[in-house]
């Protein structure tokens, strides 16, 4: 258990989870795959629009979903225009297909810091076509045993955009330095600590609760 009366044990009050790629499997390169070798698009035009590092401007398609400004049809429709054959239901099932099934190991760390006394949520960039799935009970139970589930479509922003960090930290009434963020993506892990947050670049599920105990002591 946490030793709340230890100052370095106190500074974590939140952890905030990825999700793909850290709470569920991804099947990112295996939907590209299909969608170049199946469907004729473009190795540069899929990576084009589905870039997602919010690095540079004009935003794609992928970015626009991510923050709430574009839409499931325009979105969809995008990958179509760049596919040689255009199956619209292929297309809606391929970029379903990207989503994988709970990692139940993590799932269980997760419980155990809830049960420790921390705040757990879940930060993910995502867009509302994966929302759909990812808001079904049935297929992702989990996911509602957090205190907080933050998706970016919703909230209009993402990581690693600082308005993203700031949002969460004042959603959750605590500090920047009160946050600790458990991300696949060494992006969102620098982004997080460069506003002040601390962060942990997910690898290895069995090495995760050593990683978590150095920071928050439980």
């Amino acid at each position: 258990m946490r030793d709340v009366s230890n100052p370095q044990h106190a500074v974590t009050k939140a952890v905030i989870f990825d999700l793909g790629g850290v709470l569920i499997d991804l099947h990112s390169n295996e939907a590209r795959r299909e969608l170049i070798e199946k469907y004729g698009i473009r190795s540069q035009s899929y990576d084009r629009l589905a870039r997602s590092s919010f690095a540079s401007n004009p935003k794609s398609i992928t970015e626009l979903a991510m923050i709430g400004k574009a839409e499931t049809s325009d979105y969809l429709g995008t990958f179509l225009q760049e596919c040689g054959i255009k199956d619209a239901a292929a297309i809606r099932a391929n970029r379903l297909s990207v989503l994988g099934r709970e990692r139940t190991n993590v799932f269980k760390i997760a419980k155990q810091l809830k049960q420790a006394g921390l705040i757990c949520c879940i930060f993910t960039n995502t867009i509302a076509l994966h929302w759909e799935k990812l808001s079904s009970r049935r297929e992702y139970p989990s996911l509602w045993d957090f205190d907080h589930v933050f998706a970016s479509h919703l909230i209009a922003c993402a990581k690693p955009e600082k308005t993203a960090f700031s949002f969460i930290a004042n959603a959750l009434k605590i500090r920047m330095s009160e946050c600790l963020l458990i991300d696949d993506s060494p992006l969102n892990v620098d982004g997080a600590k460069a506003v002040g947050w601390r962060a942990l670049l997910f690898g290895d599920a069995a090495k995760l609760p050593q990683d978590i105990s150095s920071l928050v002591g439980v």
